[in-house]
């Protein structure tokens, strides 16, 4: 897939992408298929929206990393995120189809308070340990029918309530979606082995302070483990060393700094705490096949692109 430029706030979006459902700068809703990649709507540069989002896939799959993890979701499967999750990596599979909503901070402010007052903390604990989930046939209906809905009353213009009928369809489709994850998963006692949560721990810490540490010993510091025992549980649970993890990491930090029109190849190499610009250089050809400053130039050529 090619390259996109995602890293932006949420009129930005509205500004240079231009979708056809939206609503008062605080709601965006956008069908997703094979022409998004044709139109490099979406990509493989990593992306920070300062917008939480939510993710239906309707048919085929879609792979997508969040947090340094990756994720593949399949038909039937919805995926809530948080603003700032850093997001990159998204292909999709021939013939996939799905829709992405994007809700705006005051916009999910105001539903936190139209909700406060029903909401469960337990159910918030879980989507934040189950961002993703799957839905039976009945609830991707049900969960398929609000999108439609909330597509629908966006673009009657003319209803009187629109403003309220909007936001009531948006809280009975997150509610929606939290019943069915409670009722997957709210009666099980949650409890995590040690290696489980030392793992867990590792990828807090990774988000936390990967501009700053690139050695395995100080997470390993930080979890009271030795870097050997480190690296063995996350090989085990994830499949790739703790060393690379932290890598690609960094990689993707760099990659959103050097994005930034107001930071040059020397400062992000002083923000990600390199000893010189050289140094910081080297690392990210030989983790990218790249220098700094050609993968700068032409992020800026593409952002400049689609304004």
């Amino acid at each position: 897939m090619k390259d996109t430029v995602l890293d932006l706030s949420f009129q930005d979006y509205l500004e240079r992408m231009n979708p056809q459902s939206s609503f008062q700068e605080q709601l965006v809703v956008i069908d997703l298929d094979d022409s998004m990649t044709k139109k490099d709507k979406v990509g493989s540069y990593p992306m920070q929206l300062e917008a939480s989002s939510l993710i239906l896939v309707v048919s085929g799959e879609m792979q997508i990393e969040v947090d340094y993890l990756p994720y593949t979701l399949k038909r039937s499967t919805v995926m809530q995120l948080l603003a700032d999750n850093i997001i990159g990596n998204v292909s999709h599979t021939p013939g996939f189809r799905g829709y992405l909503l994007l809700f705006s901070p005051e916009l999910k402010q105001e539903i936190m308070s139209l909700t406060s007052s029903i909401r469960f903390p337990e159910a918030g604990n879980l989507k934040r340990l189950y961002p993703e989930q799957s839905l039976t046939d009945d609830e991707c209906a049900i969960v398929l029918n609000r999108i439609e809905r909330i597509k629908k009353y966006i673009a009657d213009s003319d209803h009187l309530y629109r403003a309220t009928v909007i936001k009531n369809e948006v809280i009975n489709l997150l509610l929606d979606i939290t019943n069915s994850r409670w009722k997957k998963y709210g009666e099980r006692e949650i409890s995590f082995s040690r290696n489980e949560i030392i793992r867990q721990r590792f990828h807090e810490l990774l988000l936390g302070n990967c501009r700053k540490h690139r050695d395995v010993g100080f997470y390993a510091q930080e979890l009271c483990v030795t870097p050997d025992y480190l690296s063995k549980i996350i090989r085990e649970c994830d499949g790739q060393s703790a060393l690379k993890w932290i890598t690609n990491a960094v990689v993707t930090e760099a990659k959103l700094l050097l994005r930034r029109p107001d930071m040059n190849v020397s400062q992000v190499a002083v923000e990600l705490n390199f000893p010189d610009q050289s140094t910081f250089g080297k690392f990210f050809k030989r983790n990218t096949g790249m220098a700094p400053a050609r993968y700068r130039a032409d992020a800026l050529r593409k952002a400049i692109h689609y304004t």
